[in-house]
Order: structure tokens, then sequence, then C-alpha cells
């Protein structure tokens, strides 16, 4: 693999890539509510999304290899019709990631997404060590005791973190980008040195960027020829520190 982005639309792409070929893909997919993006606005009827977004998990799991694992996000809302329906799969894990909103809401902030973990099988690769937390009460004699003895406990499922904003210093050209280490994260515990990663909304290139950090390979595509062009550009830098 080439470790860059291809200028594709998501369905058309998939449908090029091999069986059981990729070890994880991490998605980010416009979210249906006419968001204006540089060139596409995600204003589809709602079921006709819905239906989209299941076909193009469906290629992604034919893309998989047996132990493979798909991180896929959206809002709450959306993320329970794709759960409802993606019985194709093993629904491993829902994981809410919750941040602060500044905006106002209407009547209530809508400040939370979900990640939905679907595997290929019910034995999905686990590198269990990245997906550690850190106990709240360290000074807690009990706790201090773990802690002296090396243990630390195992991540919540829900995730607080907050967005990339304009002033954060990972910032891209890209209205919607995901946190470095939320995705680091994600690869870290689903797949070794080498692994394959996909990503068909490459957006800002935030997976691409991550997967040849940690030295795996990457794979991905995105429809707008402008953020390829970026995504290619950021994933080109990370590639030369790594060299």
């Amino acid at each position: 693999m080439n470790n860059f982005v291809v200028q594709a639309e998501s369905l058309e792409w998939l449908k090029q890539q091999k069986d059981n070929s990729f070890d994880l893909f991490v998605l980010d997919p416009p979210y249906n509510v006419s968001y204006k993006y540089n060139t596409f606005k995600d204003n589809k009827p709602q079921q006709t999304y819905i239906d989209e977004q299941i076909e193009i998990l469906k290629e992604c799991n034919r893309c998989l290899k047996p132990t493979g694992s798909i991180f896929y996000l959206n809002y709450p809302e959306n993320a329970a019709d794709v759960w409802a329906k993606v019985d194709f799969m093993n629904r491993f894990e829902w994981i809410t990631w919750v941040y602060n909103v500044h905006a106002s809401g209407k009547p209530i902030r809508k400040a939370s997404r979900a990640w939905l973990w679907l595997t290929k099988t019910d034995i999905p690769k686990i590198i269990y060590d990245a997906f550690q937390g850190e106990y709240k009460n360290p000074t807690d004699k009990r706790i201090q005791g773990m802690i002296a003895q090396g243990k630390k406990p195992q991540m919540y499922d829900w995730i607080n973190m907050e967005q990339v904003k304009n002033v954060s210093k990972e910032k891209r050209d890209h209205p919607c980008q995901l946190p470095e280490k939320m995705v680091e994260t994600l690869i870290s515990g689903t797949t070794d040195s080498g692994d394959l990663v996909g990503d068909c909304y490459s957006g800002s290139g935030t997976t691409g960027i991550c997967a040849v950090r940690l030295g795996r390979n990457f794979a991905g595509c995105d429809m707008d020829t402008k953020y390829v062009k970026d995504a290619n550009e950021w994933i080109e830098k990370e590639i030369k520190k790594t060299t």
C-alpha cells in the first residue's frame, strides 16, 4: 500500500479492495445534517442515508480479515439506526465520545457522538494495553497499592476528550477533524505494526497520519480533490518524520 488517499467515492473505492485484506477501518462519515463541506452538502433523505451507510459497512466487512475491526463514528441517533441494522457483523462495543460545546442548544446542546466498534468475528485482535485508563483517585491507599503493583484500569466505555478547535495545535484545513490521540488509541488497540488501516472518508487525513506514525500501512479515499491533496501532504510529512 502507498499510504496515501485517492480521489474516489467511498463505495466505489471499497468495491475495488480485496477480500480479507484490511485489519481495521476507522470511519467518520458525514452525519446527514445538511452540513456544507467544500463540494458536498450532506442532506439526503434519512432512509437513503442509513441504507448507504449499511452498504458501506457491508463492503468494509468483506474487506476485513477475520480478526479485523471497524470503528464507526456518528451522532447517537444515526448510530442507533446503524447499530440496529448491522446484523451481519458482531456488535462488539458502543463507545460514547463526550466533549464541551459552547454554542446554545434547542433546547439541549448536542455534545456527544457514538463510536460503534464492530468486528468481523467474535475473536477480534485486541491489544489490551492500548485501552488502559487512569485511576481517578490515586491518593486512595488501595489504589496506591495497585499502582505500586503496576496495575492500571481498563478505559471506560466513554471518552471525554475535546474536539479539535481552530486554535488546536493539530488543526488542519478541514471543518470536521478528529483528535489524533483518540484515533491513535483505536489503531493501537486493534492492530500491530505493519497491519493495514483503511478509511473511506479520509477528510483531513487523520486516520492516515496516525496509522503511519504508529508504523501501520494505510489506504483511503475521499471524494473531494482539495481534501485529498491536503491529506496527502500531511501524510507525506508524517512519513518523512518516521523515516
